[in-house]
């Protein structure tokens, strides 16, 4: 019972915090690492050293089959080779500078240094992620640049695992070269699993989709993640490295979508399980003896780590703010460090006093970056307003542009891209400002005339003739980029006409404060054009669904937001949609009225519709006589209230 009481307090705790530190607006995850070191062996000893293991070795297991089942490479190869490049420099340069920091200290060996420094340049995916998706930040440049870096990590540190298992994967009996004899077994056996499965999962999938539907899919996943556990014990790898291999083999297959949205209401639980052993696993005795070393550590890792990959972003061709703002989102070690530590521990690389400093010095640094956060982007714009950069990202000169009642289109992507083709067909001269250096080449490949930089900065918006145009429009998924824009701009020009578009309902109110002359809301306008359709499709006429859609945008999306609307404007367009509409009708060569008169279908008396015109080889008939005949091929154009005419069409369908 002693087990079963341990996981009703770990999660019933988990709970608690999460309650907790969601309503004082503090990120879940500090609560669950802060909950295991109050819970941990060297805390108040709510859980046994012996589970411990087990907890962590769990929730490792758990964690890395649901990365290793959504790692895609998409995103990385959507991004473009400038952000490998600066994702290959921000690992190569925090890694080379911390071996460096660490080659002070002479008794620890060169692989375990090696390890270190790989495992201090790991960002933590699980706090980053979580952080910009509560945040609303994961579309925005800093979020696609962020996420790109993660996976080359992630990528990168699987990889490395794998290799220190095959080398390193030794033990007492047979050494390290059975160790590598052993590995290499198990490599050609990963080769033939791989070689297998590919052709043969997606068939196994499909058939339990079929036939099984939900419930043997999920129990599927489930003995994947723990079969791949057991075959990599087999050959001397971690269980967690085995499961999140297993689920790199799902994320190839069809139904990997289906799996996804089954584990994903787990995923948080793994998520609590794993940060919550984490915490568990840090010797505070340790990280008491040794607090001020775990202090400078975690200091200078936040700063030198924020201004590598800044200075990695930026080299990349981003401008600074961009570069700081990764930065700060990056500067806490990652969960995977723990990960590769625990792998290197188990293959005798690290000492098991190195481990348990580590192990203080993750967990320290997650809790740090995790607060710092929040304050991303006003550090970023501090440092960024004290540099007074003065070339663009890709080291061009800027150059102003010379054109006059034109349109400035900040960010080149779906919304700016479809605008400027739109501009230049219909001869309006227009001018894009934008930073990432692929949607730079696309932009100039269009013929638009740009200015590469950052339009946060008032220069750059100078550049692109802000004082001359007519209109500008902001089209960035940065919410609060948008929102610094928009306040510069008004301020010194708040005759300009300002379009701004935004993800997110909450930041209506505040762009029109600031100055913008209309605000865009992407989900919103989605939510009209498909219910404009909708009630085309009832033959609803273009006019009343254009009152509609009138009356939905008036008061800034009011009705959509759920605030009060007009409720007489309401009752009036309620009336109106009941009045009489005009629809058209084709007969078919099966129509139960081919071949017969007005005068025989009866059908004003039968429904209350009337017949007012037949368009017949494109020649209209206006107000036919009762004994007009109907023909195969006739278009009738009926007048009457919707249920009339839908009863009309069943008529003249089926008699």
């Amino acid at each position: 019972m002693e087990l079963l009481d341990e996981i009703v307090i770990v999660f019933g705790l988990a709970i608690v915090v999460a309650w907790l530190f969601r309503s004082i607006q503090v990120p879940s995850i500090i609560g669950f690492l802060i909950t295991g070191l109050a819970i941990g062996p060297s805390g108040w000893h709510w859980v046994s050293q012996s589970d411990v293991s087990h907890f962590s070795e769990f929730g490792l297991i758990l964690l890395l089959f649901t990365i290793g089942l959504e790692l895609s490479p998409e995103p990385l190869i959507r991004s473009g080779i400038r952000l490998i490049s600066g994702a290959i420099m921000q690992i190569l340069g925090t890694a080379l500078l911390t071996i460096v920091v660490l080659s002070l200290f002479p008794s620890l060996p060169w692989a375990a240094r090696f390890i270190l420094g790989v495992a201090v340049a790991l960002s933590s995916t699980a706090i980053t992620l979580k952080l910009m998706s509560d945040r609303g930040e994961t579309l925005s440049t800093t979020g696609m640049i962020a996420t790109g870096i993660l996976l080359l990590q992630d990528v990168a540190v699987i990889i490395l695992m794998l290799i220190i298992s095959i080398v390193f994967g030794g033990n007492a009996e047979n050494g390290h070269g059975g160790g590598i004899l052993l590995g290499i077994e198990g490599l050609a056996g990963l080769f033939v699993i791989v070689l297998v499965s590919r052709p043969l999962l997606p068939k196994i999938l499909e058939q339990l989709s079929g036939r099984g539907g939900r419930e043997l899919l999920t129990l599927f996943a489930v003995l994947m993640t723990c079969g791949g556990a057991w075959l990599a014990t087999l050959v001397g790898w971690s269980p967690a490295l085995g499961a999140c291999i297993s689920g790199l083999l799902l994320a190839n297959a069809d139904q990997r979508h289906q799996l996804v949205a089954d584990i994903t209401p787990f995923r948080d639980v793994f998520n609590a399980l794993f940060f919550i052993s984490l915490g568990m696993t840090v010797n505070l005795d340790a990280a008491f003896r040794h607090f001020p070393v775990i202090v400078g550590a975690t200091a200078l890792t936040i700063v030198i780590k924020t201004l590598v990959t800044a200075g990695s972003i930026r080299g990349a061709g981003w401008p600074w703010r961009i570069g700081l703002q990764t930065g700060i989102a990056l500067c806490s070690v990652s969960e995977f460090s723990y990960v590769l530590a625990y792998q290197a521990r188990h293959n005798g690389l690290l000492e098991a006093s190195t481990m348990d400093l580590l192990v203080g010095y993750v967990v320290a640094t997650m809790i740090v970056g995790a607060l710092v956060y929040p304050y991303g982007n006003r550090i970023a714009a501090w440092i960024t307003a004290r540099i007074h950069e003065k070339k663009p990202a890709d080291g061009d000169e800027i150059q102003t542009v010379t054109l006059r009642d034109h349109v400035v289109i900040v960010g080149y992507g779906f919304t700016g891209s479809n605008l400027g083709r739109m501009l230049r067909a219909t001869h309006v001269p227009y001018c894009v400002v934008e930073m990432n250096p692929a949607l730079v080449q696309a932009a100039r490949k269009d013929g638009a005339e740009v200015i590469v930089g950052d339009a946060t900065r008032m220069t750059i918006l100078a550049h692109a003739g802000i004082d001359a145009a007519r209109a500008l429009v902001v089209a960035v998924n940065d919410h609060r980029a948008t929102q610094r824009i928009v306040g510069q701009v008004n301020a010194r020009r708040p005759d300009l006409y300002i379009l701004a578009r935004t993800n997110f309902a909450r930041d209506i109110e505040r762009l029109y404060q600031l100055g913008a002359k209309r605000v865009i809301p992407q989900d919103f306008e989605t939510s009209i054009e498909v219910g404009a359709h909708v009630l085309r499709q009832f033959g609803i006429p273009d006019n009343i669904v254009e009152a509609q859609i009138a009356a939905v945008r008036s008061g800034g999306y009011g009705m959509l937001r759920g605030k009060p609307t007009n409720r007489a404007a309401t009752e009036e367009l309620m009336k109106i949609l009941e009045r009489t509409t005009t629809q058209t009708f084709y007969l078919a060569d099966d129509s139960a009225a081919s071949g017969k008169t007005i005068a025989e279908t009866n059908l004003r008396a039968r429904t209350g519709c009337t017949i007012i015109a037949v368009v017949r080889a494109g020649r209209p008939a206006t107000n036919p006589a009762p004994d007009f005949l109907l023909k195969s091929n006739d278009v009738l154009v009926l007048v009457g209230a919707h249920a009339e005419i839908e009863a009309a069409k069943a008529v003249l369908q089926r008699g």
